[in-house]
């Protein structure tokens, strides 16, 4: 895949959001941002990225969650490859599992996840696979 691809970078966290579009932008990618899930679906409408960084807890705690299963059901956006970004991994090992049943019980709608605070090096790294990975699939 070409560092050409438009990546939609989804956090309620302004300096995340900031510092990884800065990353991907020097590194050749296009970056939209959203703050939320309403604006991650406005930006979606107007065009589907190839890949979108999402991150789970925003204005609520399965916000990002719940896009990811809503476009997993819409076959505009079954093949949208989702990077899942989260502290959730720490907030279920601080509040312990029971708290999060209701989403560990569900399929995740990713094959990615990054736990916070994010690695940029590794992210990078992580969506140049998924990039070249979407590419070999759409080639098929």
């Amino acid at each position: 895949m070409s560092s050409q691809a438009e990546i939609l970078v989804v956090d309620d966290d302004p300096d995340l959001q900031e510092t990884i579009r800065v990353v991907l932008e020097a590194n050749g990618y296009g970056v939209r941002t959203a703050g939320n899930g309403r604006e991650a679906r406005k930006a979606l409408a107007e065009r589907v990225p190839d890949l979108m960084i999402l991150d789970i807890m925003m204005e609520t705690v399965t916000e990002g969650f719940t896009l990811a299963h809503e476009l997993r059901e819409q076959s505009r956006y079954q093949e949208l490859p989702i990077i899942l970004l989260t502290c959730f991994l720490d907030k279920v090992r601080a509040e312990g599992p029971e708290a999060w049943q209701h989403i560990m019980g569900e399929p995740w709608p990713a094959q990615w996840l990054f736990e916070k605070p994010v690695d940029t090096k590794k992210l990078l790294a992580k969506v140049e696979a998924v990039l070249q990975e979407a590419d070999a699939k759409r080639r098929r």
